[in-house]
């Protein structure tokens, strides 16, 4: 028959177990104090980084909004600058047009106030771009127009300045509610770039035409091949980029603008034949 003591086990092996006991009991606790230790160690330097990036981020905001700020003041003085001899020289071709003058030096005259006006408004506009964010859209101010008219006048306008010789065809109706500033502005920019690269001896093709959806205009040059793909970027340029790319991006970028304030598309191709930009526009814009 066995004993009570030896059922039990001996009174030294009971208390070697408890002290395995406890001694794992006091490991599972320091591993659990570590843990936490570790996870509140965590948590505070994922507060230091989150407070980091938003100072960052705060000095950022801060930085762009001073760059806006000093463009708009410098635009603005420019601006101003501006408008003093280009009214001069609106005076000065208002009263030689009083004069008798020959027809050509009459037409001249003309054209030069025509451009003048132009300025003034382009002037208007670049303020007005400068004091809103990039793509948030264009105004418009809509009214009937000819959309062939628009064209003979930019073509008439760029011809005096450039020894490019530039075709222009116009092809059923085109008259539409558009806005004819912001669609003079847009075809300067395309028309004068292709009269400025085209290759020397050649002619500049302007083909304006009636669509079923709208209208189209396409001007064709023939220019060394030009990369599209970032073509329509605002103020593209960059090291990477040649000479004439890094003058190109605010003009056509205004230019893609206007069109899709418009509700239309311009799009560009570019190969060793030559380059063709495509405006497509319905005829009763959004607005």
């Amino acid at each position: 028959m066995q004993s009570k003591d030896q059922f039990l086990g001996t009174p030294s092996q009971s208390h070697a177990a408890l002290l395995v006991e406890q001694r794992e009991a006091n490991e599972k606790l320091l591993l659990a104090v570590l843990q936490a230790q570790e996870d509140a160690e965590d948590a505070h330097s994922g507060r230091i980084v989150a407070e980091d990036e938003s100072d960052v981020l705060r000095a950022k905001a801060a930085e762009l909004l001073a760059a806006a700020e000093l463009r708009e003041r410098s635009l603005g003085i420019i601006g101003h600058d501006l408008r003093e001899p280009l009214n001069a020289m609106l005076v000065a071709a208002q009263l030689l047009g009083q004069e008798p003058l020959s027809a050509q030096a009459a037409w001249l005259a003309k054209r030069i106030i025509h451009s003048g006006r132009r300025i003034e408004h382009m002037i208007d506009q670049l303020a007005n771009f400068t004091r809103a964010p990039l793509g948030g859209g264009l105004k418009l101010d809509l009214a009937l127009c000819d959309l062939a008219e628009i064209c003979r006048n930019v073509v008439e306008e760029l011809q005096l300045g450039s020894g490019t010789k530039v075709r222009l065809t116009a092809t059923g109706g085109l008259e539409g509610r558009w806005d004819p500033d912001q669609l003079t502005t847009l075809l300067s920019n395309l028309i004068g770039n292709a009269t400025a690269h085209a290759l020397p001896g050649t002619t500049v093709l302007v083909d304006a035409r009636a669509e079923a959806s709208g209208v189209a205009v396409e001007v064709r040059n023939k220019r060394v091949a030009i990369a599209a793909g970032q073509l329509f970027s605002a103020f593209a340029g960059g090291a990477e980029r040649s000479e004439e790319m890094a003058h190109l991006g605010l003009g056509l970028y205004t230019s893609r603008e206007i069109a899709l304030a418009h509700g239309g598309t311009l799009a560009v191709e570019s190969s060793a034949e030559g380059t063709t930009f495509s405006l497509h526009l319905p005829r009763l814009s959004p607005g």
